[in-house]
């Protein structure tokens, strides 16, 4: 497996406005990278747009919505699925017209105590920037989330457009996707793999997967669920067979929290002519004898109730 995928997920960002500017802007979210559509897919496929249907469906855009808003219905036929979307052949997308948006993008308002950035409960097709709009005949790799509100329809997030076939890095870019479908779709079998090398880019995927922020969020509020404990002892084992001067062992513990300090892993003094990787290491595996039967890696999860 390629080294490929370890970017910034994110960026952040204070805003200072008035109430009055607070309430009137809207911030458009940008085109996502293919790191970032994957962890936030529900499905990802291979597929081609078989077709468009004329009739419209009227959906609540989101949870709790007022009213209902007409959108278009298009037919993917699955090549290959990647990860999620198993057992069937087609998928239905649904999509809005332009200039049905509603209102749109992050607000930027109140959020609380000490105000700041509220984002939106998840940024669903129809808010901040136009939803993709797919024709017939377009192929390429798709990046669906599950609708909010209706069962058997899924949507494509703003900024998550398709890779299409006729993209110059399209070949690239699919070997990316694969890559990180494989850990997403079998995380057991991907943490057994041969190289050392592939098990702890493996591991990575699946650490952000779990730890970011759940796109189905509509209360703010967040709550963690444990991995089970083959995937939680699987990736430690990792970490503890890993050479981390050597490979991307310490982003792994990174995403997952295991840093000096934290969770009884004792804090690390290097000397001035230790390496401080190889102290962290040591460090870690000398902890992970001790106390690691007792760590949960846990995904983070929306609690909308």
């Amino acid at each position: 497996m390629r080294r490929f995928f370890l970017m910034a997920l994110t960026a952040s960002a204070v805003l200072v406005l008035s109430a009055a500017q607070a309430k009137a802007l809207r911030i458009a979210l940008p085109n996502a990278s293919t790191t970032q559509k994957v962890l936030a897919a529900d499905a990802v496929l291979v597929g081609k747009v078989s077709s468009v249907e004329k009739e419209t469906v009227d959906l609540e855009p989101f949870p709790n919505a007022k009213t209902k808003v007409p959108h278009t219905v298009v037919n993917v036929k699955i090549e290959t699925a990647l990860y999620g979307a198993k057992n069937v052949t087609h998928v239905k997308i649904v999509t809005q017209k332009p200039g049905e948006q509603g209102n749109g993008g992050i607000d930027i308002g109140p959020g609380g105590p000490g105000g700041g950035i509220r984002p939106l409960p998840a940024p669903f097709p129809g808010r901040g920037v136009q939803s993709v709009q797919l024709s017939e005949g377009q192929e390429g790799i798709f990046f669906l989330s599950k609708h909010p509100t209706e069962k058997g329809y899924y949507t494509i997030q703003q900024g998550h457009n398709p890779l299409l076939s006729t993209d110059n890095n399209y070949k690239d870019e699919l070997t990316k996707v694969k890559a990180m479908s494989v850990a997403f779709a079998d995380p057991e079998k991907a943490l057994k793999a041969e190289k050392i090398e592939d098990r702890v880019q493996s591991a990575i995927a699946l650490a952000f997967k779990y730890r970011q922020y759940p796109q189905n969020n509509t209360t703010g509020v967040l709550a963690e669920e444990p991995a089970s404990k083959e995937i939680s002892d699987a990736m430690l084992k990792v970490l503890a067979e890993a050479d981390w001067t050597k490979t991307d062992a310490p982003k792994l513990a990174d995403a997952l929290g295991l840093v000096p300090g934290q969770f009884g892993i004792p804090e690390i003094y290097p000397g001035e002519s230790e390496d401080l990787t190889s102290v962290r290491e040591k460090s870690f595996k000398a902890w992970k004898e001790k106390y690691g039967a007792k760590f949960t890696v846990t995904k983070l999860s929306a609690k909308n109730k």
